[in-house]
């Protein structure tokens, strides 16, 4: 069910790269304007610092280029979901494949702050499911 939400909302990102870089944007600022109120000092201006890498390199394009990289990662892991529904070893390393490609993918295309930030959204989830799959493993064949 993750995949297939993550498919739509990833296409969402790709048909509209200009008004999900503005959502984008507008959300880091609330969440900088947050930051900024409850920290103070040298924590205050580094996560200032921060905020503005990512609002800068928040641009269409690069909402684009994570939204292709989640598409290939959210197919993936649909596949490789249906792989280990029937039993399939194969379909846990096609998983663990995907689940590289999205933590690496955005470091190397995106880079900076944007393109750790979106390594880690794209795998926190699957990394916990990749536990639980890996405990049926024994299973698959």
């Amino acid at each position: 069910m993750s995949a297939i939400s993550g498919l739509w909302t990833q296409s969402e990102r790709l048909w509209s790269p200009g008004i999900m870089a503005d959502k984008t944007r507008e959300t880091f600022e609330a969440v900088r304007e947050n930051v900024e109120k409850k920290s103070s000092g040298a924590d205050a201006e580094t996560m200032d610092k921060m905020f503005e890498a990512v609002i800068e390199q928040t641009t269409p394009q690069t909402i684009k280029t994570g939204a292709i990289i989640m598409l290939i990662f959210e197919s993936l892991s649909l596949y490789a979901a249906y792989l280990m529904w029937n039993l399939q070893k194969k379909g846990f390393y096609l998983y663990l494949a995907g689940i590289a490609i999205a933590f690496l993918a955005p470091l190397l295309l995106i880079g900076g702050w944007l393109g750790l930030i979106t390594s880690m959204a794209g795998i926190i989830l699957s990394i916990f499911m990749l536990i639980l799959y890996a405990f049926n493993l024994k299973h698959m064949h």
